[in-house]
Formats: structure tokens, C-alpha cells, sequence
């Protein structure tokens, strides 16, 4: 749902969208702005206005001709080899990191060897009032290139030292999304953690990692190490 009175066009709500529903666009003058109640009583999105309806409205739509992706050159290309172009045929162009299960790139002996990442999402997707709480949570790489594939998984390292003074090991955890992210086009990834409150017998202890990511609010920053593993 997009409230027309508060939306200033910041554009903050697009990239923690976890279905990309909000990126659906189309013009629509401040005047003829949906309501909520009318957003909320849809079983489908309405007739877009036309170009006619627009310009009583006083709005122009500059029409340009769509230009179809573009896949990075790869490096066959450089030998003069012609290459199969699966787009040709509709299918999606694959990112540039399709080709080559990447690890290691980031590693945990030293903090430069770290990679920050922002949190742009987090979801609970378990009922409140369950006897465990599980959170999908979306982190973003912004320029930093952190490549991963399917079947991959990455290194969280919490904040804060052990009992023995000593600074927390990463946690692994597996992704939850696949190679280009939550949506095409951004640079992130999705972990589904489970928050650990009690061990393998039953005895009540909070997991370090688990409460960390959990707790998590969005632009807070995570140092991540890896990706790991080849994809399945």
C-alpha cells in the first residue's frame, strides 16, 4: 500500500521490500492519488491512465524506447568467439557472478578482511507467541562486491568477546536467496535465522549469533566474512 500523503519519493521503502511488489510504477497525478480504503478493496491493480487522461491532468509522459539489458562481456568474448545469447530467446540474463562459485573473498583473521554490510530488512516470519522466533533478514553490500550462488553460505561475526575475553568466531549460516539477491539489480542477500534460546538439552541459553541477527534493526551494519562452498 502506498499512502500518497506521506510519500515524498525517497524511495527508502524499495530495496527492504522481500517481494518487490512497491516497484511497480506508473504516473499518476497527486490529485488522483489511490486512497488506501480503495487500495485495500482491490482484487486486482486498476486500468493505468492513458496519455489522454494524463494530459487533462496537466502531466506530460515522455516516451522512450525501452532498452533491453545489456550482459557484461565475458571473457570468450575476447578471443572473437560468438556467443550464445540466451536473452535473445527471453530468458534472463544471467549476473556476472553465474559462471563462478567465488569464496574466500573476505576472510576472518583480521577486521580489514571483513565486509560490511547494511541491514535493509528484517521479518519476523514466525507468529509472535511461538515457543521460537525465526526472522528473514536482508543484508546489503552497497558497491563492495560479495558475489554468491545458490547452495553458498556466508560467516556472521558478532560484536563483543566470549567468556574467555576473547572476540566471537563468525557464525555460518546458509543464504536464503538466490544469486541476484531479493530482486535484480541490488546488491544483497537474505539469511533465515532461528533465534537459539535453549541448547540440545533443553537448557535455557541465548546463541550469540542467532540473538545478534534477530535483533537486528535496519541500517544497522554486520561484519561478514566468506561467501563458502560451492553452489548445489
Amino acid at each position: 500500500m502506498v499512502d500518497a500523503a506521506k510519500c515524498n519519493l525517497c524511495m527508502d521503502c524499495i530495496p527492504p521490500c522481500p517481494t518487490g511488489s512497491i516497484d511497480n510504477w506508473r504516473t499518476m497525478p497527486i490529485a488522483k492519488a489511490y486512497s488506501i480504503e480503495a487500495q485495500f478493496g482491490w482484487d486486482e491493480l486498476p486500468a493505468e491512465l492513458t496519455s489522454d487522461e494524463l494530459a487533462v491532468e496537466g502531466v506530460v509522459v515522455a516516451v522512450e524506447p525501452a532498452v533491453a539489458p545489456v550482459a557484461p562481456a565475458l571473457p570468450a568474448a575476447a578471443s572473437g568467439e560468438v556467443l550464445f545469447n540466451s536473452a535473445q530467446y527471453g530468458a534472463t540474463v544471467p549476473p556476472w557472478s553465474a559462471a563462478h562459485a567465488y569464496t574466500n573473498l573476505y576472510g576472518p583473521k583480521s577486521a580489514e578482511k571483513t565486509i560490511t554490510a547494511t541491514v535493509v530488512g528484517n521479518v519476523r516470519v514466525t507468529e509472535v507467541g511461538r515457543e521460537y522466533d525465526t526472522h528473514h533478514i536482508m543484508l546489503d553490500f552497497g558497491t563492495m562486491p560479495f558475489p554468491v550462488l545458490e547452495g553458498q553460505s556466508i560467516g556472521i561475526v558478532p560484536p563483543g568477546t566470549d567468556e574467555t575475553g576473547r572476540p566471537h568466531h563468525a557464525r555460518q549460516y546458509s543464504i536464503a536467496s538466490p544469486r541476484n539477491g531479493e530482486r535484480p539489480g541490488y546488491n544483497n542477500l537474505s539469511l533465515t535465522i532461528k533465534r537459539v534460546l535453549e541448547d540440545h538439552h533443553g537448557n535455557p541459553v541465548r546463541g550469540v549469533a542467532s540473538n545478534y541477527m534477530c535483533d537486528l534493526k535496519v541500517g544497522d551494519k554486520v561484519q561478514v566474512i566468506g561467501p563458502f562452498g560451492a553452489s548445489f
